[in-house]
């Protein structure tokens, strides 16, 4: 087994590399651009001749700040090109980016079958040695696995060795979090390989070189622990709200504390996206096939479906009926700053709230109104024009800036559920406005305290019994 390491990157190479990215996806696109701007020679394939088609006419198919001005620079200086020959993207190359979609599968197990495909046509093109990297998740003993199918169909001489070196990439700060990463997994045997992968990323990146399976737990492990930390902000926020007490102080109290952090310690609508659920699930999947249970996060995946019923039900709790009322949902994605609704809280959310006999209106500044479970408006004004309740799913600048007054004066009813914790309770409060959050505001004044109290008040009474 591969020792543990823990370093730096002095230096990236002083001779850029001739790198292949397979798949121009969120992944491959933003590993391409960022290799390029870092001086290296990048050739990225893509299967899907309509998004190649995008890409070579310097379309961007994917919404991430930033992403589409290092997309041209690279082109217009030369160092990023975009093909469909494989064999043509391989030549002179030593190293290979496999970022190719590994979809979740009902199980929760990941579908590698596309992966497979594209180990086993790189192997099969190259003419020299070739290093391949899997950037995709995948459970620990996946390269151990691609490393044997490439050996299958590899020419007489050539030698394919796979690593892992998994992405830590969030949505609408990706270029941030590639070049100036938090940290740099490489997963591999062989010292020789290890300091070619690291050689890519900027230097002074903190690396962590250890064996394959361990690279490829370290993925799931990070956003598992990310989607903990949430559904139990999500938990604690229940629990003030029984109280009558604010979640926002507690858990900022609880994140102070340098073992802990502030970082995803916030109530709200639950997580989603492409990586926590998938990645959740993908967690568990692995216990299962390994026969260890992994409670914590079969746990957290109840939870985070609970925390989006939780505000279809608060809301139905203030209004007294979901029935025949008039509903903004303001927020699709499944955070700010993305157009991405897979696995959306605010989609989920609009969903129930139709099931429920709610009529609702979406609106999200980036999402298509393809994506809107109800009615589609043009802007958060026309979605509050009229409504019983406003419900706000992500923090966009967008709802950061709407004016209180003019939200009420728009709307027919009074009550806003700030899921997102967008508004301000006190300049709402003073339009007349009701606002309830997550944790900080419950339907009622009452909060009964369930044990009794007295007993521990009153020794003497007590010692006399």
């Amino acid at each position: 087994m591969t020792p543990v390491h823990v370093g730096t990157i002095d230096t990236v190479s002083a001779v850029p590399r001739r790198v292949c990215v397979v798949g121009a996806g969120y992944v491959g696109l933003t590993a391409a651009a960022c290799l390029a701007h870092l001086g290296h020679r990048v050739r990225c394939v893509d299967s899907d001749p309509a998004r190649l088609g995008q890409l070579l006419e310097g379309q961007i198919p994917i919404h991430e700040p930033g992403l589409e001005d290092l997309v041209a620079a690279g082109v217009d200086q030369g160092r990023l090109e975009f093909l469909a020959d494989l064999e043509q993207a391989l030549l002179d190359t030593e190293i290979a980016l496999l970022c190719v979609g590994t979809p979740p599968q009902s199980s929760g197990e990941p579908d590698l079958s596309h992966l497979a495909a594209a180990a086993r046509q790189l192997s099969a093109a190259a003419t020299k040695d070739l290093i391949l990297v899997v950037k995709s998740t995948v459970p620990p003993g996946t390269c151990e696995a691609l490393e044997l199918v490439c050996a299958e169909v590899v020419a007489p001489g050539v030698v394919v060795r796979v690593a892992s070196s998994p992405e830590f990439l969030r949505e609408s700060r990706a270029i941030e979090d590639f070049l100036a990463p938090d940290r740099v997994v490489v997963g591999t045997e062989y010292l020789d390989v290890a300091e070619t992968v690291a050689s890519l990323y900027p230097a002074g990146s903190t690396v962590v070189h250890c064996d394959r399976r361990g690279a490829e737990l370290v993925k799931y492990a990070a956003n598992t622990f990310l989607a903990i930390k949430i559904s139990f902000a999500n938990e604690v926020a229940r629990l003030c709200e029984a109280l009558g007490t604010d979640a926002t102080t507690v858990l900022a109290g609880v994140g102070l504390d340098a073992r802990i952090g502030t970082a995803f310690l916030r109530p709200g609508p639950g997580y989603g996206g492409s990586c926590l659920p998938k990645d959740v699930a993908g967690f568990r999947a692995v216990g299962q096939t390994l026969g260890t249970q992994t409670r914590l996060a079969d746990a957290t995946e109840q939870e985070n479906l609970h925390a989006r019923l939780f505000v279809v039900s608060k809301l139905a709790l203030v209004l007294g009926s979901l029935a025949g009322k008039q509903v903004a949902v303001l927020g699709l994605a499944f955070k700010a700053g993305t157009d991405d609704t897979r696995d959306s809280p605010g989609v989920h959310i609009a969903r129930q709230l139709i099931a429920a006999g709610a009529d609702v209106r979406c609106f999200d500044p980036l999402a298509s109104p393809a994506e809107a479970p109800g009615n589609w408006a043009h802007s958060a004004a026309a979605a509050v024009t009229g409504s019983d309740a406003v419900v706000v799913t992500t923090a966009a600048e967008e709802f950061k800036s709407l004016d209180p007054a003019v939200v009420a004066a728009a709307m027919r009813g009074t009550v806003l559920l700030d899921a997102a914790g967008v508004f301000d309770i006190a300049a709402c409060s003073a339009v007349g406005l009701t606002v309830y959050g997550i944790g900080r505001g419950a339907p009622t004044d009452f909060h009964a305290i369930v044990w009794p109290p007295l007993r521990w008040a009153h020794p003497v009474a007590t010692a006399a019994r």
